[in-house]
């Protein structure tokens, strides 16, 4: 493998020579055993895992499962959202999602994911503003109460299993 260059200079990645390879601050590579699987109370056979949170780009990536004949709370989208299906199949009331589906979410949509016999398992990227303090928000069905979720709250759980 190329040895990482730290500081390239930028006028070397031009066409006809070799790119050396550059690492970047901030650049990270995380392993499958490198976060841990956090049960999510109420919600049995459900699990999240998260893969990356940076404040500073107010960017979150996590593996989400929801178990079989599960409905998640109804839920703001404060941020981009992108739901990459890896398995199982779920939907947002009339749209039905399975393995392979992509959901783009935008700033202000609402709803609740629904699974049947399968439960789900999907890739989710968070895209909030820079400086944005909330990324999600949740309603609690019975009491109608709602939590605010930001970076930290992703953070926090990626540390969980430490």
């Amino acid at each position: 493998m190329a040895q990482a260059n730290p500081s390239p200079d930028p006028t070397s990645l031009v066409a006809g020579t070799p790119w050396p390879a550059i690492e970047q601050p901030g650049d990270a590579f995380v392993g499958a055993e490198d976060r841990p699987w956090v049960e999510m109370t109420g919600f049995p056979g459900s699990a999240v895992k998260v893969l990356y949170a940076d404040r500073a780009s107010n960017t979150v990536a996590f593996l989400y499962r929801l178990g079989p004949n599960q409905d998640f709370p109804m839920h703001e989208h404060r941020c981009r959202a992108f739901a990459y299906t890896l398995e199982g199949k779920w939907n947002y009331g009339e749209t039905h999602l399975q393995q392979g589906s992509l959901a783009v979410e935008q700033v202000g949509s609402t709803h609740f994911p629904q699974t049947r016999e399968t439960g789900f398992t999907v890739f989710t990227l968070l895209v909030g503003e820079p400086g944005e303090t909330v990324l999600l928000r949740s309603q609690d069905p019975n009491t109608l109460e709602v939590a605010e979720l930001g970076v930290d709250y992703f953070i926090d759980l990626m540390g969980a299993g430490e």
